[in-house]
């Protein structure tokens, strides 16, 4: 009998709860995509500076990087945007971001998924697994951090080296 009524109690716990107002998530949803979209053909600098904030902090997926600013955010976005072409994204998971304290849905945006292109110098393809999340404020992302191997996407996408002649 206490076991039954330990469920009957926990049952009404759970289906009592509110369901999260994902509202602002999905707005930001789309925000994000449009970003992640940028990359893509064709390619949108303008777009993509424009929906950056000037004050933005961001964990940059390049070696040695940690978290950078505005300047470096876009620095990176033009060097993928020109240094790689027929770039596609395809997102396995997109999900709600949390207040690490409460647990509560907070409005950011989290998406893991698969990049795919390749090299405009080497003609070589890549394909890389990444995870991203976005904090978007009054349209624009404010933080972000992408975490995949870019460091090791750029080496293997490389141009081959030039073997020099030995001259006798």
């Amino acid at each position: 009998m206490k076991k039954l009524l330990l469920v009957v109690i926990a049952l009404s716990t759970i289906t009592c709860q509110n369901p999260p107002d994902l509202s602002l998530y999905n707005q930001n949803k789309e925000i994000a995509e449009k970003f992640i979209l940028t990359y893509q053909a064709p390619v949108n600098y303008e777009l993509f500076e424009s929906m950056v904030d000037e004050n933005i902090v961001h964990q940059s997926p390049m070696y040695g990087a940690g978290e950078v600013g505005y300047k470096e955010v876009l620095a990176q976005g033009k060097f993928y945007m020109t240094g790689f072409e027929k770039v596609t994204f395809t997102a396995k998971w997109w999900l709600p971001g949390v207040d690490p304290e409460t647990l509560a849905a907070d409005g950011s945006v989290r998406v893991y998924g698969t990049w795919k292109g390749n090299s405009i110098a080497s003609g070589k393809e890549f394909s890389v697994d990444s995870y991203h999340y976005f904090g978007i404020k009054d349209g624009k992302i404010i933080q972000s951090g992408d975490y995949f191997d870019a460091t090791g996407m750029v080496m293997a996408t490389q141009p081959d080296p030039v073997e020099e002649e030995v001259v006798e």
